[in-house]
């Protein structure tokens, strides 16, 4: 098994292929950032498997820590969009706080998939907006968070759809053993946030309209292809 470092590596020289600000074509990039989705939950099955093999347990051996990533104290309806991408798809927990002049976000979750997920946020957050001004340009009126919210989840279908295939390619007691222990590092951040936050407030969203910014955007999103970032 790689070493995470040259996991993280493989990842990131997909991602620049993807990016279509440097001359990638939009089948390029779906190429190449599907295949980053997949490496990463390859490598998350992998690991676990691994450690099945010399007999160690999940959790026992999951280490919680903490990343960070700053924002503007007013934040971007885009930034509250992706932080939700990256806890659906990234094994991590975002915990913002805020103080006087910016809103720091605390990544929550093991060191690696803590690297992953800071990489891509910087990558997501840099498409959402390159992906928003070229959507605006054209369209009179467009609707910017219907917008967001549609990229949002034309991304996650695609994700999902990814770790659904990068999965089925191992047997299905593999299958079941990684489940397992995704619900126990689940707990184990569970546990950290608890007894490190304490009780925290839950923004409660409002309805996005369903209008036409939003099946643009759900239509561009599907076009991404990510687990990590994205390209426009």
């Amino acid at each position: 098994m790689e070493p995470p470092s040259n996991i993280l590596d493989k990842i990131r020289k997909l991602l620049r292929l993807a990016d279509r600000s440097r001359g990638a074509t939009e089948n390029e990039a779906k190429v190449a950032l599907s295949k980053a989705q997949e490496l990463m939950t390859r490598h998350n099955i992998d690991s676990v498997l691994f450690r099945m093999e010399h007999g160690e347990a999940g959790s026992p051996s999951f280490k919680v820590d903490k990343g960070k990533v700053d924002l503007p104290k007013t934040l971007n309806p885009a930034d509250f969009q992706i932080l939700s991408i990256l806890q659906k798809h990234f094994n991590v927990r975002c915990i913002l706080t805020h103080t006087k002049s910016a809103t720091p976000v605390d990544i929550i979750g093991a060191p690696a998939d803590i690297d992953v997920a800071i990489y891509a946020f910087n990558f997501l957050r840099t498409t959402f907006f390159r992906c928003w001004n070229e959507f605006k340009a054209g369209i009179p009126g467009a609707d910017r968070k219907a917008y967001y919210k549609g990229l949002h989840d034309g991304i996650c279908e695609v994700l999902n759809e990814a770790k659904r295939r990068a999965e089925e390619s191992y047997a299905s007691k593999h299958r079941n053993a990684y489940a397992l222990v995704i619900v126990d590092q689940n707990a184990a951040i569970t546990h950290y946030v608890d007894t490190n936050y304490g009780k925290l407030r839950t923004k409660t969203s409002r309805a996005t309209k369903m209008n036409s910014s939003y099946f643009a955007g759900a239509a561009k999103g599907r076009t991404i292809q990510v687990n990590q970032p994205l390209s426009c």
